[in-house]
């Protein structure tokens, strides 16, 4: 089935057709009819891999031709998901009958319906023209009722109400001209059950066609015996006079004039309200009231009332096969909307012939792409009676049964069709006598191809490489040596044509553009898609600018290259009516509200603790319940709370009772050495269980799993995969780190290891192992062999203060001068230097100072430490 698409002004601007290769396909379509709306809906899907999706919007129709009509659709709603999916939903009616409102209307004269429908209904000849109409046009017709409405409501709506009061059906057809755009939309009128036929031709079985049928019988709401007043009080009930007979002549329905009761008589006599016979009152009443037409319309709807409600509902489900909804059937024709079939089930009601239901199609849902899916629904069930006595019934089975005529039939695994000589399909002969849905087995079965005997089979295997154009098999059923049945079909087998010539390329979507816009009025804007008033961010709607409108441009690849649609998208809501008191809420803010009321929950925001009116001291973040005096910790308790995620950020928990919590590990260090941790930890009624796997990021190579458990007995086992330590119940296990059954401490701080701390706490008492000696007063330095005052560890030296020996002092000498001043007198002699020579002399001068060296210091040890932090000491001696 190819669907087409429309622009807003019902031009085709696409198809959608799964025989097309690069067109544009379509699935998961659903088609429902309703006899009720006398309208149906259309939903497909398809993908957005195909550009052309995009010429399917919210103004757009989409239609197609099925059964000699054409449908037209309006697109009422499009879904996208993540899947590439978009899902398009349509309705066949007008969007103005859908959702245009209609106020009350007041009348006080009798109408035609067609007045009704174009004064009451607003129907106006430019939107809907009215076509069959079998009821009076004259509006003073004494068979016209008068019509008001009181309420508000659609057009379509207002339709069905003025068509039920006629007991009238209706049905909306589209009339589409060859260009695709609309000719017409006409509303057909039909006397009650008048729309679709009464299917002679056509019987449903059991086991054939019908997959089941359910019978259920239901006695609640019985009643015999009525009252019904106007609630209008313009007729008088009391005046009215009836009586209604059945089939048989027998008096079932009366009402006297002057008796304010109608009675339903042989409800009475079969289901009386009390046992004993000598009570007077064995009516069961229900007393019933209408807007009455006439008078004689209170007795009529007493007397609908009788037939629904005097004797006990039968109600009927029947399932048909998927096939029956589309396949042709009896004189060739498939079953349409308001079809009336007769449906038959000889588990029922065997004396009296079975089961023998008229039933009528009220729904419909088709699908083009996968008939498996199409459904049928049937309403308006009638029981029916068979036309032979009860005491003849037996003799006349057995006659139908000898004198019953035999219907062949073929079926095929694959059709009748072949295309270019490719593919096979196996016939199947099936024999069935009268109206019998068993089978008859005959003896043989002789099968021939264009005449000629080919086999002599139930079922025979066709090649479309067999035969040419088309060929005709045949068979003939013999049972006891008669031919009891024959059937024959035609297999065909066509071949693609030579291509055509190459098309021009088509015009398709390059780009999709939106901008928006908001009005003070209802008019739509008529600005260009340039004008600044069109915006590419939405606007915000107000109580002035209440009118959004969006502008689509589509782009494309051929001229006219653009194409802008405008549309409403919202309309600012005027505000309503103040709505009684709500029940308690929630607020949310950073200050305490003004107005409380007991009830009241309130959610403070602020980021620092405040002190409420009441003196509650209200924490950020929290949420609290007013009591009616003062504010109280808002705390939730629910019983049973199952999510498939639930998450916390913080939280202190109670009993907490679970299966099983498992954690995943994933991560890898981002600080020295590269490691990928990968595991889990599981904490279950068995223990908690680490197990991890450590992988070097740098060459590649596992480390191996590590394990850590602890069972419920109390027993602890560590391991890396290779080396492992278990400790088991009955045990004390100190607080100490094992790995490879070594105490983690004793590898840190070893015999002879120091350690520091500001602390002064032995370590002994600190880790529990060793024996420690305290150090003091001494700096650490570390063993040179080269030096002998430092070569071993344990060696001491040093002071804390050293006086300083000559020979630790640097070198130094003292210069001073001589002044020599008026010498009167001087030292002769031989030379210092010379031995033999006067030349060196020293001139003294008697009347100068003398001049002298003299000493400093005072010869005290000096401090020898650098800058240094005291810390406690201790080195480990056992």
């Amino acid at each position: 089935m190819e669907l087409n698409i429309h622009d807003k002004t019902l031009k085709c601007v696409g198809v959608v057709n799964n025989e097309l290769p690069n067109a544009l396909h379509y699935f998961n379509d659903n088609w429902h009819r309703y006899l009720a709306e006398g309208s149906s809906t259309f939903e497909f899907t398809v993908l957005k891999n195909n550009p052309d999706y995009a010429l399917i919007q919210s103004s757009s129709y989409i239609s197609f031709y099925y059964q000699h009509e054409d449908y037209l659709f309006n697109v009422i709603g499009i879904k996208e998901d993540d899947k590439n999916n978009v899902v398009v939903s349509c309705i066949d009616l007008n969007l103005g009958l859908v959702y245009e409102t209609l106020n009350a209307f007041k009348n006080t004269k009798r109408h035609s319906i067609v007045w009704y429908l174009k004064n009451a209904a607003k129907i106006t000849d430019n939107v809907l023209e009215i076509g069959n109409n079998p009821f009076s046009e004259v509006d003073e017709d004494k068979s016209n009722p008068i019509l008001t409405f009181d309420n508000t409501e659609t057009k379509l709506e207002r339709i069905r109400s003025i068509c039920k009061s006629f007991n009238a059906e209706f049905q909306f057809r589209t009339h589409l001209k060859n260009d695709g755009t609309l000719q017409s939309i006409t509303l057909d009128l039909y006397q009650k059950d008048g729309i679709g036929q009464l299917r002679k031709d056509i019987t449903l079985y059991y086991g054939k066609n019908v997959t089941g049928i359910t019978r259920t019988m239901d006695k609640t709401g019985i009643f015999n015996a009525t009252t019904v007043t106007d609630s209008k009080n313009k007729y008088n009930w009391l005046s009215v006079e009836g009586k209604y007979y059945n089939e048989e002549g027998q008096l079932e329905f009366y009402k006297n004039a002057g008796e304010n009761t109608a009675y339903a008589l042989i409800s009475k006599d079969t289901f009386p309200a009390q046992l004993k016979s000598n009570k007077a009152d064995q009516w069961i009443r229900k007393d019933l009231s209408i807007e009455a037409t006439s008078a004689n319309n209170l007795w009529d709807y007493a007397v609908s009332q009788f037939k629904l409600y005097a004797y006990p509902r039968m109600t009927y489900e029947v399932s048909a096969l998927s096939s029956v909804v589309t396949e042709e059937l009896g004189n060739g024709r498939p079953l349409e909307i308001g079809d009336t079939v007769t449906i038959q089930d000889e588990n029922f009601d065997k004396s009296d012939g079975g089961l023998i239901l008229s039933a009528r199609v009220t729904e419909q849902e088709i699908s083009f792409t996968n008939p498996l899916n199409n459904k049928i629904t049937f309403s308006n069930f009638v029981k029916l009676k068979s036309e032979i006595s009860a005491d003849l019934m037996s003799k006349v089975e057995e006659i139908a049964k000898e004198n019953a005529p035999y219907c062949a039939e073929i079926e095929t695994t694959h059709g009748v069709q072949f295309k270019n000589g490719k593919g096979l399909t196996t016939l199947s002969a099936h024999v069935y006598q009268g109206s019998v849905s068993t089978e008859t087995i005959a003896d043989t079965y002789e099968w021939t191809k264009d005449g000629e005997s080919v086999a002599n089979a139930q079922e025979i295997t066709v090649e479309a490489s067999g035969f040419s154009d088309k060929v005709v098999y045949a068979y003939q059923a013999i049972l006891n040596g008669k031919v009891i049945g024959s059937a024959s079909v035609t297999l065909t087998n066509v071949k693609d044509g030579t291509d055509g010539k190459a098309g021009k390329d088509g015009r398709s979507v390059v780009s999709i553009e939106q901008k928006y816009q908001v009005t003070l009025t209802d008019t739509k804007p008529t600005e260009p898609w340039e004008d600044k008033r069109w915006q590419i961010v939405e606007p915000k709607m107000t109580a002035t600018y209440k009118y959004l409108w969006s502008m689509t441009r589509l782009t494309f690849n051929q001229a006219p290259f653009t194409q802008d649609t405008v549309e409403k998208k919202a309309v600012y809501g005027d505000s309503g009516k103040t709505g009684a008191d709500g029940k308690p809420g929630k607020i949310v803010s950073d200050t305490e509200p003004t107005t409380k009321f007991k009830g009241l929950t309130w959610k403070y925001s602020g980021l620092t603790a405040i002190d409420a009116s009441d003196g509650t001291n209200i924490q950020p973040n929290t949420e609290y319940y007013w009591n009616g005096k003062n504010w109280e910790l808002n705390i939730i308790t629910a019983h049973n709370i199952q999510a498939e995620s639930l998450e916390s950020l913080t939280g202190k928990m109670g009993d907490l009772e679970t299966g099983s919590v498992t954690n995943k590990i994933d991560f890898a260090t981002t600080t020295g050495k590269p490691i990928h941790y990968q595991g889990t930890s599981v904490l279950n009624d068995k223990g908690y269980k680490i197990d991890a796997n450590m992988s070097d990021l740098e060459t590649g190579i596992s480390r191996g799993e590590k394990l850590i458990s602890l069972d419920v007995e109390g027993g602890l086992f560590i391991s890396d995969g290779s080396n492992s330590i278990a400790l088991t119940s009955g045990y004390m296990v100190k607080p100490t780190l094992l790995i490879n059954g070594n105490d983690i401490l004793d590898m840190i701080w070893p015999i002879g290891s120091v350690y520091t701390s500001y602390e002064n706490k032995n370590p002994a008492d600190l880790f529990g192992i060793g024996v420690w000696t305290r150090i003091k007063g001494r700096f650490i330095v570390g063993v040179d062999e080269a030096d002998t005052s430092i070569s071993s560890a344990g060696k001491t030296g040093g002071e804390k203060n050293h006086t300083l020996t000559t020979d630790e002092m640097p070198k130094h000498g003292v210069q001073e001068s001589v002044g020599i001043k008026n010498a009167s007198s001087e030292a002769k002699g031989y030379g210092l230097t010379q031995a033999a020579a006067f030349k060196d002399r020293v001139i003294i001068n008697n009347s100068g100072k003398p001049t002298y060296t003299g000493s400093a210091g005072g010869g005290k040890a000096h401090n020898n430490m650098p800058p240094y932090m005291a810390l406690y000491m201790w080195r480990r001696t056992g």
